[in-house]
């Protein structure tokens, strides 16, 4: 068995965090000039330039990022899933994925306010600690397949 069984290939991951990161920054940027806005109790104008950029950018790269997702789960998931490594942290970020992308149709489409907010809410929340989720899925992944590659006995002529 190789080293990396379940390892996305370059391209894959390229493409994958390349999205997260524009996604990260379009919706790190929109809440930036929200909160200046909310701290100067008025519109400010570079924020009121970049708020429907921003949301633009972040509502696009959105529909492409969770495309890209979803071809994980036939090309790592299902590989990764009977190995039992990195499952518990996998089952946490699909699912911290799963709830960006409802409570992001919330903010869309929820019609009564409060529940416009609750979904805001939620949304910029696991959107601010989303980096660390994906980056403690990949570096968990990387330190389980050290530990099991270790205590698994070379062959000879493999």
């Amino acid at each position: 068995m190789s080293a990396r069984p379940f390892r996305l290939s370059r391209r894959h991951r390229v493409v994958l965090y390349g999205l997260f990161a524009l996604l990260f920054a379009s919706g790190f940027s929109w809440w930036l000039a929200d909160e200046a806005e909310e701290e100067a109790g008025r519109a400010v104008a570079w924020a009121e330039t970049l708020k429907p950029w921003a949301l633009r950018v972040h509502g696009a790269v959105a529909m492409a990022f969770l495309v890209t997702l979803g071809t994980v789960l036939p090309l790592h998931a299902q590989k990764a899933w009977p190995s039992r490594i990195n499952r518990r942290t996998g089952i946490l970020l699909a699912s911290w994925f799963g709830l960006q992308a409802l409570t992001g149709y919330g903010l869309l489409y929820l019609g009564k306010q409060v529940a416009r907010d609750w979904a805001g809410q939620i949304h910029v929340t696991l959107g601010l600690l989303s980096a660390l989720v994906l980056a403690g899925h990949v570096l968990w992944g990387k330190r389980s397949m050290r530990r099991r590659n270790a205590s698994s006995p070379v062959t000879a002529g493999g």
